[in-house]
């Protein structure tokens, strides 16, 4: 297996954290050089970009895909075993776990970081007065609307991914920072993407550059693009139905109305910019998968395969049955090869199936490959759902006809309430795997109360914030607390869903 590999900002300068608000910038002068610079300040701007978009491919994705049943192990490698094992178990929110910086503190580190960098940036222009120059050019309320997007998504993710997070601007006294509700950081997120989406539109030319000479977008795909997120984060902010039933699905349709027309996946660029969530996702051992498909896929295709895998050593479970042609586009069938997987950790964890999709040879880190950031069908199951939550159930359905659950899959969907959700979950867990970067089916399956009872629904502030900020150390997880805030009930749990579509 490969080391990780992060993507490392050309100027990365801080991280939102209350200590280092208050540490002075060693860097400081050779910063104001480069702001000072059109060119220089542009690609700072760029970086920080690619920085929001690599954020959403990489190596933290995997824990979410462990807890929306998205595949199996019993490897304690990295900590997977634990965000896979049943029952559920909590988050080991501690600065003693080994595994806390890929964790909880994962997406912590790298969504403030863009946060903080987007606040250089909109500092630099609104409160310093500078403008940004590139050749006869004024680019800087192109950059500026940019900075504004990049701000107000990783916010959306902090929002969507933690109970807490600060709310940091220019202006913030690093002395009086504070957390905000999920909530009110979501508002902030979504007030952010729509000044970027204001300026973005009122700027002839206007052009987002993924990261240094890497793809470019114009002003359409880009108001595009930022209408998807917007449609993307609302349908994904609740943790349970109960909460979801109170969103406004007209205003997400409208987002999605407005988002993507094709795919939003960027050309890889060897060691540059690369989906290494997909890289470790797709490791093959040779003659198993290193992150096995999970059961829950296979009972969608075909719902009279199991949900656990037989602890019975002598049974090995044979090929699903589906008429669906994505079963052998997607996966394969290993019968009893189980590669890493041990009994003595639970064979019900167990699968004779592995991922295949995006496989390039155990290597994702090759320029022209696709980075699979947002997929357009995304966009087409947002609108879907947002028809299923208005109870509007022919329309969702002729949605699901019109993606590709009948494109690709052949699948058509009863005009129902309950085979129209069924549908939604199939697709989301089989077309969007690894298709549309992370969180995504653990967003749906919490939001319609699908997870398997314990299973955290948002990550606790990471135990390396809570010492420096002196709060008291928390977690969310574990059969003890399922119902409660931060821990799914279970109440829809998709092992015993009557899966009709």
């Amino acid at each position: 297996m490969k080391k990780i590999i992060y993507f490392v900002m050309a100027m990365t300068i801080l991280s939102c954290t209350q200590e280092e608000f208050n540490i002075s910038n060693s860097n400081e002068a050779d910063t104001q050089r480069v702001l000072a610079n059109g060119p220089d300040f542009q690609n700072f701007n760029i970086s920080n970009h690619s920085a929001l978009f690599d954020n959403q491919i990489e190596f933290q994705g995997i824990y979410f895909r462990g807890l929306a049943d998205q595949f199996s192990t019993t490897n304690a490698a990295y900590g997977f075993w634990g965000f896979c094992d049943q029952p559920r178990r909590q988050i080991i929110n501690s600065t003693a776990n080994d595994d806390l910086p890929t964790q909880a503190g994962g997406p912590w580190d790298s969504f403030n970081s863009v946060i903080n960098n987007a606040n250089i940036v909109i500092g630099n222009i609104e409160n310093d007065g500078n403008q940004v120059m590139v050749g006869d050019s004024d680019l800087t309320q192109q950059e500026l609307a940019a900075a504004y997007f990049d701000k107000g998504v990783a916010q959306g993710y902090l929002a969507l991914i933690y109970d807490k997070a600060y709310i940091v601007n220019p202006d913030t006294d690093p002395g009086a920072l504070e957390f905000s509700a999920y909530q009110d950081v979501f508002a902030a997120a979504v007030q952010n993407i729509e000044i970027g989406i204001q300026m973005a539109s009122s700027f002839d030319g206007f052009q987002y550059s993924i990261f240094p000479g890497g793809e470019v977008l114009d002003g359409p795909t880009f108001l595009e693009l930022a209408n998807s997120y917007l449609a993307r984060l609302s349908i994904g902010l609740p943790r349970s139905d109960a909460e979801a039933q109170g969103l406004d699905y007209n205003a997400i349709l409208a987002y999605a109305e407005n988002g993507l027309t094709s795919d939003f996946s960027p050309l890889a660029e060897e060691d540059v910019f690369f989906n290494n969530f997909q890289d470790w996702s797709l490791f093959d051992l040779g003659v198993a998968g290193y992150m096995p498909t999970d059961l829950k896929i296979l009972h969608l295709f075909d719902p009279t395969y199991d949900t656990d895998y037989p602890e019975d050593e002598n049974i090995i479970l044979g090929e699903a049955v589906t008429d669906d042609p994505r079963l052998a586009e997607y996966y394969k069938y290993v019968g009893e090869e189980f590669g890493f997987l041990r009994a003595s950790r639970g064979r019900y964890l167990f699968s004779s199936y592995q991922t295949i999709k995006f496989f390039n040879d155990n290597d994702q880190n090759s320029t022209g490959l696709p980075t699979n950031i947002f997929a357009k069908a995304e966009i087409d199951y947002i609108i879907a759902e947002c028809y299923y939550r208005l109870g509007d159930f022919g329309a969702a359905a002729a949605a699901l006809d019109a993606s590709p659950r009948m494109a690709k899959g052949n699948q058509a969907t009863t005009v129902a309430g309950p085979n129209v959700l069924n549908a939604l979950l199939y697709e989301v867990s089989i077309e969007l795997d690894l298709a549309s970067g992370i969180c995504i089916e653990w967003w749906f399956m919490r939001r319609h109360d699908m997870l398997q009872a314990g299973s955290p629904t948002m990550y606790p502030v990471p135990a390396s914030e809570l010492e420096i900020t002196q709060d008291p150390i928390y977690t969310f997880g574990g059969p003890a607390a399922a119902g409660e805030p931060g821990t799914a009930s279970g109440a829809n749990d998709w092992r015993n869903i009557d899966l009709v579509y």
